[in-house]
């Protein structure tokens, strides 16, 4: 049900009723985790650093919470300290473009325009539907590139 709320975007709603489930299952992994991934849409970004962290102790190496805290460390700034967690994320799921393109967003804010080009490309690579998130991590990202035409940004990332 949480997942749902979320997914309708009634954060608030998704974390009452997750607490409401810890209280029953204080040791759930899972219930955990989904708190921790709601929490940032609603700028509770240290509640869900703190969250994951624990769930690091627990479960050191699941991808889940690895790309979970990787993503929170994203938003916060510290790229490098999240392209590592997306490394290792990746490590374990090759084909994920979705994490590649979070890990290209990091590599590009840090400067290493070639790498980050590279791993979009990977990330696009058979894979249309993911022209809007490549190109928006292309263009977002303060190292980044720009382009005025769509068409212009697909031959790029081709």
């Amino acid at each position: 049900m949480a997942g749902q709320l979320a997914a309708a975007g009634r954060f608030d709603e998704a974390v009452a009723v997750i607490d409401s489930a810890l209280a029953l299952a204080p040791a759930s992994l899972e219930l955990q985790l989904l708190l921790a991934q709601i929490l940032p849409h609603r700028n509770e970004r240290g509640r869900a650093r703190e969250i994951l962290e624990k769930l690091r102790t627990v479960a050191p190496g699941h991808p889940d919470i690895l790309a979970a805290l990787a993503r929170v460390l994203l938003l916060d700034g510290e790229y490098a300290a999240a392209a590592d967690l997306y490394r290792q994320v990746l490590a374990q799921r090759p084909d994920d473009p979705l994490t590649r393109t979070s890990f290209s967003a990091c590599l590009l804010e840090m400067g290493d325009r070639a790498a980050g080009e590279a791993n979009l490309r990977l990330a696009l690579r058979g894979r249309p539907q993911m022209i809007g998130r490549t190109t928006s991590a292309l263009a977002m990202a303060s190292h980044g590139r720009f382009f005025f035409r769509p068409s212009a940004a697909a031959k790029f990332l081709s």
